[in-house]
């Protein structure tokens, strides 16, 4: 960051949050910080008192402040979703939003290595491959996590010492949220009976991982440029990109078992897809034992299949819930690799 930027800062009113803000605003003055609230909608009876907190620490630090509401239930019972990912969904686009308007050049969050430690759990209960498990980066795009080596204890002892009020949001009580399962009682239970040390043993692994998740990724992408082409098509089908993947399958044969899996995964993000570790499993058997004309089903009308010589990704019809197998109604017109 220069002298002149500006940053957009998630305060929740929160011990951590308030103290990510309260720390950069003392450490860089010269940055312009918006502190912005994102308001989720589910605790109506303790949104007031965080935005009264959250507004005297922005006037006491004379940085700028915005407060936006989504509609976190209406949205999880539109899509589908849980609460806590609708949740997560809607402040990142909330937070992006501001970041476009204020022409900000990163937008900080207050994770720390405690939500580190229990995100790579949470991570490994549901199943996630070597980028998952590598953890949370400290910077991911316009992201920046600057707290990320730091414990919560270490920003509660610092609030104390500053005399810096926050607020306690009780939905960090709440059992029904898996994270807070996790903070709550399996990360205490692993602490007591297995490793004192957990949560740096948990650490240490998420450096490890992403130091290797690295060396995976330039791998990945020398790779992706031998085997993947991506062609621009015409017209483009409703909300789907303006383009489809093919993957050379034979020179897709010559790669490891590993790197085969990383560059099907890298082919579902292309195309806007969060693929999951059965979905890739069914890709490689695709590969390995289908017919030619076989086809793959994936979320939001996602399209696979195969031809005598490739694997093509692609919206037949556009993004969107519908079943069955469609010709695609477009046609690739020149290549962009």
């Amino acid at each position: 960051m220069q002298s002149g930027d500006t940053v957009i800062v998630a305060v929740s009113g929160g011990p951590d949050s308030v103290a990510l803000l309260h720390l950069l605003c003392s450490a860089l003055p010269r940055i312009k910080f918006i502190a912005v609230y994102v308001d989720h909608g589910l605790r109506p009876a303790e949104t007031g008192a965080e935005i009264e907190l959250v507004q005297a620490l922005v006037r006491q630090l004379q940085a700028g402040f915005e407060r936006i509401s989504v509609d976190v239930t209406a949205a999880a019972r539109e899509n589908k979703t849980s609460i806590e990912e609708t949740a997560r969904i809607l402040r990142y686009q909330a937070l992006e939003t501001m970041r476009r308007h204020y022409q900000a050049t990163a937008i900080a969050v207050a994770h720390t290595a405690d939500d580190q430690a229990e995100e790579l759990l949470i991570r490994l209960i549901r199943g996630s491959g070597l980028k998952g498990l590598a953890g949370m980066q400290f910077k991911n795009g316009w992201l920046i996590r600057p707290l990320l080596l730091e414990s919560k204890d270490t920003l509660l002892h610092y609030l104390q010492a500053q005399q810096i009020a926050f607020c306690i949001d009780s939905s960090n009580l709440e059992r029904t949220y898996l994270r807070n399962r996790v903070r709550l009682d399996l990360l205490p239970y692993l602490q007591e009976h297995y490793n004192k040390s957990i949560k740096q043993t948990l650490l240490q692994t998420a450096r490890i991982l992403q130091d290797e998740e690295l060396l995976m990724d330039e791998m990945t992408d020398k790779a992706w440029q031998e085997v993947v082409r991506t062609m621009a098509i015409e017209p483009v089908p409703s909300a789907a990109p303006s383009y489809i993947i093919e993957i050379d399958t034979r020179e897709f044969s010559k790669y490891h078992l590993a790197l085969k899996r990383r560059l099907l995964e890298k082919g579902c993000w292309q195309m806007k897809s969060r693929p999951q570790f059965r979905q890739i499993e069914l890709l490689l058997n695709l590969l390995q034992t289908g017919r030619t004309g076989a086809e793959i089903h994936l979320s939001q009308g996602l399209r696979v299949h195969k031809t005598r010589q490739s694997l093509v990704f692609s919206y037949p019809q556009g993004r969107g819930s519908y079943r069955g197998t469609v010709k695609a109604v477009t046609k690739a017109n020149n290549d962009l690799k």
